[in-house]
């Protein structure tokens, strides 16, 4: 076939399409890119937060009784923990949150660092206290102070920063969140 015998309108239409097609193409092309780019971002943040959750899911605290801590009698109302840092790396700005729902009682005790351990740091007493709400009934003694439960028996949390500053919650049921 010879070019020159197509009609001139006829190429005309020919090419018009192909480049409608190369233009569709194109396009196509460019919103596969788009998607692939975003999944290999949102890999690379799954990644990420992972290695900087690793640290994180390596620290914990849970209550301890009086007894357990300190092996001797002391007086009623010590409260403590027990913090473990299994990572590899320093934990900062520590807080441990105590609760005692029933008694509308918190303490807060407040560290500096806790260094990597296999075994747990041993923490007792608290920096500073606060009553808020109403205890309940059968929590308040005849000369109207507060019946707090064992050390044992309360709720605890730790917040805490990692070693890239970012900080972390790990609520009283265990859950680690990142602080905002």
């Amino acid at each position: 076939m010879n070019w020159g015998d197509v009609p001139s309108w006829a190429l005309v239409v020919v090419s018009a399409g192909a480049l409608t097609l190369a233009a569709l193409a194109a396009r196509w092309s460019y919103g596969a890119f788009l998607t692939a780019s975003a999944a290999a971002a949102r890999a690379d943040d799954a990644r990420r937060e992972a290695r900087e959750r690793q640290q994180a899911t390596l620290v914990a605290a849970w209550p301890i009784s009086e007894r357990e801590t300190f092996q001797k009698t002391i007086e009623r109302g010590v409260v403590g923990a027990a913090v473990r840092n299994a990572s590899p790396m320093p934990i900062y700005n520590v807080e441990i949150v105590y609760r005692d729902e029933g008694a509308a009682w918190t303490a807060v005790r407040r560290l500096h660092l806790v260094a990597p351990s296999d075994e747990p740091q041993i923490v007792a007493g608290f920096d500073e206290e606060a009553t808020t709400g109403v205890p309940a009934p059968e929590r308040i003694n005849k000369d109207g102070s507060i019946k707090l439960l064992p050390s044992a028996e309360m709720r605890v949390e730790i917040s805490f920063a990692d070693a890239l500053g970012r900080r972390w919650r790990r609520d009283d049921n265990g859950v680690l969140d990142v602080v905002p």
